[in-house]
């Protein structure tokens, strides 16, 4: 048999986790076994059918998940290089990663460690900030909760809330952060999930102002919020089924800062010593962010193994430590701490959050389509860069989309229109509506994005189009 291209586990779930619209994964396995338990947005194919949908997949790269006696058995694959088996197969499940189906797993397991029963858990990130944000779910009744969502990242979060079958419960962040900008007024928006933060934030605009000690349920299973000030004086641990989410208080091998928003590195010390420390020490601790590629560590391993923070180190260390830090302040500090105060609603303006791809920023088919209404009302500029003739062609356009074509056109319509605007581009695939976005950007525009897929994505989608 050729040795064809494979990804491990990992890797694919790297790229299903950051940018599924890339891959397309089919999963060749009996129906039963499929319907038993499957990732989620994974199509159940025969061996047979599988060369059609490799001709069908327009620069989208197919991942299979199949036994070695079906790949053989498909001679055809030799004329394809735009597909990739998936290795290891079982690590998916048995790491405890997102599955959708009949029957979810009595419990799961992340990185070998039991987790207890009935638990959905994904671990996200957001690069720009380095930012992890946590879905947590009550497997019985799909109740689920985000921990630090990001506004750039909404609709990724949203689509695997999808897909999972869950009903998102609470939004809840761990202190008011400074170097990015929270979904939770978004989601809330958008979810009718309920907003949580620490009351000394003194958030006007949260549903659920927490204490210490403070209880919420996701079904049967309970999250308890515990209060762990220093970083800032808002900072909350959230406990839940062995796992501590510790935010910025406590991080792999190292600590949030304290030298702003009401920090204290007296406070952070007994924070860590007498709280997450008293944790049992199996107790899995998932931090706010990570620079150095760690996912997770143990309440042990940092009583160990922490530079600053380990049970070694006396409180006059760790202040001196924390004292002789020359850190500049967060990029985004200005911008961040007073949206985060309004839950992440008084950012930029943005009706739409895009995320950003080498630098350039994009939104999706099904991100534009449901904000059709802001286009009807003018809140958001549809820009169609592709030439006359393709605009009524057998891709259609989007309705209320107005036809600028990229070139000279396009750039006398951006050296008169309003820098403030929010523009979408659009363009057959993607391409030219990315280098229209680039070019409103070096003209001044913040406010601007790329459709990714285009048109093309927007009809495989089965979106509504116009012709005239």
């Amino acid at each position: 048999m050729k040795p064809y291209a494979q990804l491990n586990c990992e890797q694919v779930y790297n790229v299903w986790s950051t940018d599924p619209d890339q891959i397309e994964i089919y999963d060749l396995r009996s129906q039963s076994d499929f319907e038993h338990m499957h990732i989620p947005g994974a199509k159940n194919i025969l061996i047979e059918n599988l060369e059609d949908q490799l001709k069908n997949l327009n620069g989208r790269l197919a991942i299979l998940i199949a036994s070695p006696e079906q790949i053989a058995s498909a001679k055809y694959l030799n004329q394809y290089s735009n597909f990739a088996l998936m290795g290891e197969c079982h690590r998916w499940f048995e790491e405890g990663r997102p599955t959708t189906g009949l029957q979810i797993q009595s419990h799961s397991y992340f990185k070998g460690v039991t987790m207890g029963q009935g638990i959905i858990f994904h671990q996200l990130f957001e690069h720009e900030s380095s930012t992890y944000t946590y879905l947590i779910a009550d497997s019985e009744t799909k109740e689920a909760a985000l921990i630090d969502p990001v506004i750039e990242t909404v609709e990724r979060d949203l689509k695997l809330i999808a897909e999972l079958g869950l009903k998102l419960v609470y939004v809840l962040d761990t202190h008011i952060h400074a170097d990015h900008i929270t979904a939770a007024g978004e989601l809330r928006k958008r979810s009718q999930a309920k907003t949580a933060v620490s009351f000394e934030a003194e958030v006007n605009c949260v549903d659920i102002p927490l204490e210490d000690g403070q209880e919420l349920f996701l079904g049967k299973k309970k999250i308890t919020a515990i209060a762990t000030p220093g970083h800032t004086n808002t900072c909350m641990t959230f406990l839940f089924e062995g796992m501590a989410f510790t935010g910025d208080a406590l991080l792999i091998r190292g600590c949030g800062r304290t030298d702003f928003q009401q920090g204290s590195s007296e406070k952070l010390y007994d924070s860590v010593h007498n709280k997450i420390f008293q944790l049992p020490e199996t107790t899995i601790i998932y931090p706010g962010h990570d620079y150095r590629g760690h996912t997770s560590s143990t309440v042990f391993q940092e009583k160990q193994y922490n530079p600053r923070l380990n049970v070694s180190q006396t409180k006059a260390d760790f202040v001196r430590t924390m004292s002789e830090l020359k850190l500049a302040q967060p990029k985004k500090i200005h911008e961040a701490v007073p949206a985060n105060l309004g839950c992440g609603l008084i950012s930029n303006g943005r009706v739409m959050h895009p995320q950003v791809a080498d630098g350039i920023p994009e939104v999706s088919v099904e991100d534009v389509y449901s904000h059709a209404e802001a286009v009807k009302n003018k809140k958001i500029q549809l820009i169609d860069v592709r030439r006359p003739e393709e605009f009524n062609n057998e891709l259609g356009h989007i309705q209320g989309s107005v036809l600028v074509t990229l070139g000279e056109e396009l750039t006398n319509f951006l050296q008169t229109a309003d820098k403030n605007s929010e523009i979408i581009f659009v363009c057959r695939s993607g391409g030219r509506s990315g280098q229209a976005t680039m070019q409103s950007i070096q003209l001044g525009f913040k406010k601007t994005a790329n459709m990714v897929g285009g048109m093309i994505r927007w009809n495989e989608k089965k979106q509504p189009v116009e012709r005239n």
